[in-house]
C-alpha cells in the first residue's frame, strides 16, 4: 500500500496533503482565485511552486494560488522534492446531503402493498424523507441491500424473505419523476455478516454491487441509480474499493474517525490519513479516482436536540462545515426493532431544518463537481 502521508520523507507537505479538497475557508479569495499558505517540513530551505519559502513556526511556508479544479504543488530543495495534487469543487460551501444506510424493508413493504399503495410515498418510512425534501430541500440517498431474511436478530416480527429481483416495477415512473432528489445505490448483499467486505476480493463485492445496481435500474430507472454510496460498515479492501469504482461509483462517504486508535468506517485507509480526514469535508484519492465525503452526523446516535447542539459546535470549525453530510439507518424506524427510536422522524427532520435555516441547499455528491 502506498504511503498516503509520508511523514518520514525529508521534504514533505504538511498542509495541504495529496488529494486535499480546498475551499475559501483554507485561505483567501482574491480576484476569484484561492490563495493558501502551503506548509512544508524540510531539513533545508525549499521553494514551493518556484517561490522561496519562509521558515515560520518550524515549517517552510509560502503563499500559492490554487487555480482550477486541480493544482499541482511542488516543494523543491537542493536535493529533495515533494509533489502533490490538490483540488477544488464547484459546489462545496453551503450544501448538504441526507443519506441512509441499511435499507431494504421499505422496498419489501412497497412490494407487498403494490396493489394497495397509490404511491411509493404511501410507505411511511419513505414519507419521512419526502417531507425532508419538501420542507428543507433535502437530496436523499438510500444505500440498499440486495436481500433480507425472514427473521433477523434485531427484529421481533417475522417477515418474508425478500430480494430486489422480487421488487415490483409498477412505480418505476414515480421513481424516475423524483430522481432529482431521491436516489439509490448499493450498500451490501445483506445486513449480516457484519463488515462483509473487510477482507473481500475484487470479484465478490463486484458481483454483489452489480446485482443491486441492475435491479435498481429495472424497478426505478437509470435516473434513480446514483454514482455514490456508503459501503456497509465502510470497511473495504483496496481491491474491493477498486471494484465499486469500476462499476461507476465515483464518490464514497465514511466516518473517518479513530476509535481506540483504530480507523472506523474509513474503508482501507491508514490511521494517519483517517485522523487528518476527520477534520476535512472531502478528500480525493488520485490513484483510485474516488472522492470521499466525511459523514458529519449519524442521526440515530443523537436526539434531535443533541444533533443540533453538535451542528452548532461544528459550524465554528470551517474546514468541517462547508458541506454537511447527515446520515440515518433504516432499522431505527421500526417498532419491532430492538434499536427502535420513536422520535425517528424528528431526528431526521430537525437537523435538516437546521441546515436549511443556515442557508444550506440539498446536493448529491456527484453534483459537487458540476
Amino acid at each position: 500500500m502506498r504511503k498516503y502521508i509520508d511523514w518520514d520523507k525529508k521534504t514533505h507537505f504538511v498542509f495541504p496533503i495529496d488529494g486535499d479538497v480546498l475551499n475559501e475557508y483554507d485561505g483567501t479569495l482574491r480576484d476569484g482565485k484561492l490563495y493558501i499558505e502551503a506548509k512544508v517540513e524540510s531539513d533545508s530551505p525549499v521553494k514551493i511552486n518556484g517561490v522561496d519559502a519562509v521558515l515560520k513556526n518550524g515549517f517552510y511556508t509560502a503563499e500559492v494560488c490554487i487555480d482550477g479544479e486541480k493544482t499541482v504543488l511542488v516543494a523543491e530543495g537542493s536535493s529533495t522534492r515533494d509533489e502533490i495534487s490538490v483540488f477544488t469543487l464547484k459546489k462545496h460551501i453551503g450544501y448538504y446531503r441526507l443519506s441512509s444506510d441499511d435499507n431494504i424493508i421499505f422496498l419489501y413493504d412497497i412490494n407487498k402493498n403494490k396493489d394497495k399503495y397509490k404511491s411509493i410515498f404511501d410507505n411511511p418510512y419513505l414519507a419521512v424523507y419526502k417531507k425532508a425534501h419538501d420542507l428543507y430541500g433535502a437530496c436523499v440517498h438510500l444505500n440498499i441491500y440486495y436481500e433480507m431474511p425472514a427473521e433477523h436478530k434485531y427484529f421481533t416480527e417475522t417477515r418474508e424473505y425478500f430480494n430486489l429481483s422480487m421488487m415490483t416495477d409498477k412505480f418505476k415512473a414515480e421513481w424516475q419523476a423524483n430522481s432529482d432528489w431521491l436516489k439509490l445505490n448499493f450498500h451490501a448483499k445483506a445486513d449480516q455478516p457484519d463488515k462483509p467486505y473487510i477482507d473481500t476480493d475484487y470479484d465478490r463485492i463486484y458481483g454483489d454491487c452489480k446485482k443491486v445496481m441492475e435491479e435498481i435500474v429495472r424497478f426505478a430507472g437509470e435516473e434513480t441509480l446514483s454514482k455514490e454510496t456508503t459501503v456497509h460498515w465502510g470497511a473495504v479492501t483496496y481491491e474491493g474499493t477498486k471494484a465499486v469504482r469500476d462499476l461507476g461509483i465515483k464518490s464514497l462517504a465514511g466516518y473517518f474517525v479513530l476509535e481506540g486508535g483504530r480507523p472506523v468506517v474509513s474503508y482501507f485507509y491508514p490511521k494517519d490519513l483517517t485522523d487528518y480526514l476527520s477534520q476535512r469535508d472531502f478528500w480525493y484519492d488520485t490513484e483510485l479516482d474516488i472522492l470521499y465525503c466525511k459523514i458529519d452526523r449519524v442521526l440515530n446516535l443523537h436526539t434531535a436536540k443533541e444533533c443540533i447542539d453538535l451542528l452548532n459546535v461544528m459550524n465554528t470549525k470551517k474546514t468541517r462545515s462547508g458541506f454537511i453530510e447527515l446520515m440515518m439507518h433504516e432499522e431505527y424506524f421500526y417498532p419491532d426493532c430492538t434499536l427502535y427510536e420513536p422520535d425517528f422522524a424528528e431526528r431526521v427532520l430537525e437537523p435538516c431544518r437546521w441546515v436549511y435555516e443556515h442557508g444550506y441547499k440539498g446536493l448529491f455528491l456527484d453534483d459537487v463537481r458540476k
